[in-house]
């Protein structure tokens, strides 16, 4: 529920604050006193679009702050927590600051949140009628929402949009999962011809630096072969380095017979003699295996260039190549299991398609039967507040394509989160006129009335708390007007109900009064609200009943309308 108002250099009004209450609450004064600048405000304060000329004349910035008792507004207390709000005394300050610049900034609780998060919190808050201000009973997609609010669809709405988002999500498996026919064969051509082109060269991560290293040994080895030999020659031949070292070694022997200060040195003798044995050893078998086989090196450059043709396709080192080969065997694997994934998804497409057609056409029939009993409440309420001539229907239609996901009766039918239907209210506003688009018929103030028919009809399963209407007794007068109060006094008996208007009969109704005055002070001029008490209440309704001349007699008949609704 509104509980206060606050507004601070926007438009006429520089410091003000109003003070609501449960039940009837009315704004009267005559036109052009500024009664819509208090609209402006409480629609800025719900995140409706602001502009920098809001801002009084002089001023830098304007300040609209509503304040809301949310105590039974479960939604509005989940957006919160969801936001990291506090809001542990049942209250929220919702405050919307606008600068000369044109930036702007909202807050909840003192806590800065987006434009688009103070407009979720506000749809449960406070719903606006009025003259200007129809989008809600306006917007095709509203009228829906009302049929299923009426109906209490909530479960069924609930399931066709989980079934809805699953179908989405199989569709796009689905088509991940199809690629070209032609594609997918040269695809499966290459994999095939990289897998088989590196298996059959049998690579070893090893094989290219040993292959390079045997290529220098091949192109070197008559030079190597020289080498070697002489170096073996000079190891073993007679009078060599080993013939020599064996020598000293025998001689060493002896004198350790004598002086054992010769032991260190003869087992160092010993030590590089079995050293230059085994290395004698290694150059004699090494040299036996050193061939000059013009064969051989053919067969190493060959293998070398095979090599480095595979590493230019599949990777920059051998071991590359073999995680490419592995990799595409992966991927030749997926391909050849896609048929299957793909009739697995077709399979649970149908099953969840099977699925969401039952709850589709469960919701609509019950639409259906919602909507007969819809507009005969509907047509009642009009009756009562003067459109008795009004013919009210909803209709409920189905988008047909080829396609569509939901068969039924021989046709296709588009699936929406939703479910298969377009509902639209039409109205024929005179008796013999034919049926035509709501939005495109309706005046302001039918506008207005129909909202409080359907706000009447739809009273026990509307979650927003209050509810105002701008001029509702726009075009009607005596009775009708009459009506129209008892409709508001009645809806205000469950919802906080603010009205502005310019009739007697819906004012004098009202449990609390304000009156909305334009005054000039210091060459300015200044819009003020004031609450009215029970006797400036009549006084103000004599006013609106006989214009500025207040007789005794309109005096006394705005007393007796006060008296009346006083005992309603």
């Amino acid at each position: 529920m509104l509980e206060e108002l606050r507004i601070k250099n926007f438009v006429l009004i520089e410091d003000l604050t109003l003070k609501f209450g449960p039940g009837f609450n009315v704004l009267t004064g005559e036109t052009g006193a500024g009664k819509s600048i208090l609209i402006d405000a409480l629609s800025g304060v719900l995140g409706e679009k602001m502009t920098t000329d809001m801002i009084r004349s002089g001023f830098d910035k304007a300040v609209l702050e509503g304040v809301f008792n949310i105590a039974s507004a479960s939604n509005v207390r989940f957006l919160l927590e969801e936001s990291g709000i506090d809001c542990d005394d049942d209250i929220l300050v919702l405050r919307r600051e606008l600068f000369s610049s044109g930036k702007g900034r909202c807050f909840a609780n003192a806590t800065p949140i987006p434009i688009n998060r103070l407009k979720e919190i506000s749809d449960y808050l406070v719903d606006i009628h009025g003259q200007n201000e129809h989008q809600n009973i306006s917007r095709i997609a509203k009228h829906r929402e009302i049929l299923d609010s009426f109906a209490g669809h909530q479960k069924l709405l609930e399931k066709i949009n989980e079934l809805y988002h699953r179908l989405f999500g199989l569709k796009e498996a689905l088509k991940s999962q199809v690629t070209d026919e032609r594609e997918k064969a040269r695809r499966i051509e290459y994999l095939s011809f990289a897998i088989e082109e590196i298996s059959s060269a049998r690579l070893s991560p090893q094989e290219e630096e040993d292959l390079k290293n045997e290529s220098q040994i091949l192109a070197n080895a008559e030079k190597i072969f020289t080498d070697a030999k002489l170096s073996f020659d000079l190891l073993r031949s007679d009078g060599g380095i080993l013939s020599s070292l064996k020598k000293v070694e025998q001689c060493l022997s002896s004198i350790s017979k004598y002086d054992t200060n010769i032991s260190d040195t003869l087992d160092g003798i010993r030590t590089s003699l079995y050293s230059l044995e085994d290395a004698a050893t290694f150059l004699r078998d090494y040299t036996r295996g050193i061939h000059f086989s013009p064969e051989r090196v053919n067969e190493v450059e060959s293998r070398l260039a095979h090599i480095a043709t595979l590493k230019k396709k599949y990777g920059a080192t051998i071991q590359e190549i073999l995680d490419y080969a592995e990799k595409s065997r992966r991927e030749l694997e997926a391909i050849s299991t896609t048929e299957e994934r793909i009739e697995a998804i077709k399979a649970e497409f149908q099953t969840a398609v099977r699925e969401a057609k039952t709850v589709a056409l469960e919701l609509s029939e019950s639409r259906k039967k919602a909507s007969a009993t819809l507009e005969s409440k509907v047509m009642s309420e009009l009756k009562d507040l003067g459109m008795g001539g009004t013919t009210f229907r909803v209709s409920i239609t189905r988008e047909t394509s080829p396609d569509g996901d939901i068969e039924a009766d021989s046709k296709k039918y588009v699936l929406y989160p939703h479910g298969i239907d377009r509902v639209e209210f039409l109205i024929a506003a005179n008796q013999g006129e034919a049926l035509k688009e709501l939005r495109r018929v309706a005046s302001g103030g039918e506008m207005s009335r129909i909202m409080l028919a359907l706000k009447n009809v739809l009273l026990s399963s509307d979650i927003v708390e209050s509810l105002v209407f701008d001029e509702v007794d726009a075009g009607i007068g005596g009775r009708t007007a009459e009506t129209v109060g008892r409709k508001l006094k009645s809806l205000s008996k469950n919802r906080q109900v603010l009205v502005i208007t310019h009739l007697p009969q819906i004012a004098a109704m009202s449990d609390i009064h304000f009156t909305v005055q334009k005054s000039t002070a210091s060459n300015r001029t200044v819009t003020s609200v004031q609450r009215l008490e029970r006797n400036e209440k009549i006084k103000e309704i004599a006013r609106m009943l006989s214009g500025e001349k207040i007789t005794d007699i309109t005096l006394k008949l705005a007393e007796e309308m006060v008296q009346s609704s006083e005992r309603q």
